[in-house]
């Protein structure tokens, strides 16, 4: 009974945030953060170019405080690294800068733009004609470390289920947050496309329930397995964040993926956002399950102290 009222009550909240995402959605005015043409031989919105140029000062500032934030985290894995006894909370701090490989793929699939500076001096790499300056890579590090770490410190207090869940609104939260003084900013990068659920002023909020459920993939892998990744081998965990985040941004981002490069209604749109976010949290309540062994509807469920490496965390329920 008590299961079936925790069932009740999730999807209940779960049905008014969906419900919440499309008033607010509709009610928005244009779903394209930057409006651009569409290519003429494959229909696909193009890229925005030099209609956005970068602000070399704005990258020079938000670089510099984004660096800041990660060394912060960095920091902070150190403590709970020694805390611990374990190597996998600063590998999952560092694991974060690799994810710059799947993101530039990403970006292309979910009409992300970064500006470009035409320096040879500057740039990263160049993937199907776009320049990704180096500035891209401290960015992305910052944006894993901040949304990833929250998460997996909280798996290291051994949370209850509900606080689970507050800690991944938390990670939306920030990812909000970020993004919209980011975006304000202006200069360093920028949506296009047919954008869903842009409901503030820039952020398409659908990019918060894909990074968030992707990066929580890693994390539970990590911290389920927290003892193999122990010593030398945490170096595969510079490998596992980057796997888990295009494996979950493809699934959850689909989509919203299909009606940000195509021509949709309106309605379509927006509903292609909507179950992009339903399946994000889906995929983050099957995580719960599948990796760490917990019921994601059990709100009082903690992970005991007991638990043995390569088994499922034992649980209980706090009554």
């Amino acid at each position: 009974m008590s299961n079936r009222r925790s069932v009740i009550t999730f999807s209940a909240v779960i049905a008014l945030i969906l419900v919440a995402l499309a008033g607010a959605a509709f009610a928005a005015e244009d779903p394209a953060t930057v409006q651009t043409s569409l290519d003429s031989a494959f229909g696909t919105f193009m890229p925005p170019n030099e209609i956005f140029p970068q602000n070399r000062e704005h990258v020079v500032v938000s670089t510099s405080i984004m660096l800041a934030i990660a060394l912060f985290f960095l920091v902070v894995s150190i403590f709970d690294s020694r805390k611990f006894r374990s190597w996998v909370p600063v590998g999952m701090v560092l694991g974060a800068a690799f994810c710059v490989v799947p993101e530039a793929i990403d970006n292309y699939l979910g009409g992300v733009y970064w500006s470009q500076s035409h320096i040879p001096g500057d740039i990263m790499f160049v993937l199907m004609g776009r320049e990704f300056n180096w500035y891209v890579a401290i960015m992305w590090w910052a944006f894993g470390a901040i949304l990833g770490y929250i998460l997996y410190a909280a798996l290291l207090r051994r949370v209850r289920t509900r606080t689970l869940w507050i800690c991944l609104i938390l990670s939306g939260i920030a990812d909000i947050v970020v993004e919209e003084l980011l975006l304000g900013y202006g200069g360093i990068y920028t949506y296009y496309g047919n954008q869903p659920l842009v409901l503030i002023r820039h952020f398409p909020c659908w990019w918060l329930f894909v990074n968030v459920a992707s990066l929580f993939l890693s994390v539970t892998i990590a911290y389920r397995f927290r003892n193999w990744f122990n010593g030398w081998h945490s170096v595969f965990i510079l490998l596992l964040m980057p796997f888990c985040y295009m494996g979950g941004f493809s699934f959850c981002g689909m989509p919203a993926i299909f009606a940000v490069n195509g021509v949709f209604s309106p309605l379509a749109t927006q509903l292609a956002g909507i179950f992009t976010c339903l399946v994000s949290v889906i995929m983050a309540g099957a995580t719960m399950y599948l990796v760490l062994g917990r019921n994601p509807f059990a709100m009082r469920q903690e992970i005991s102290a007991g638990m043995r490496m390569g088994s499922a965390d034992s649980v209980s329920e706090t009554r």
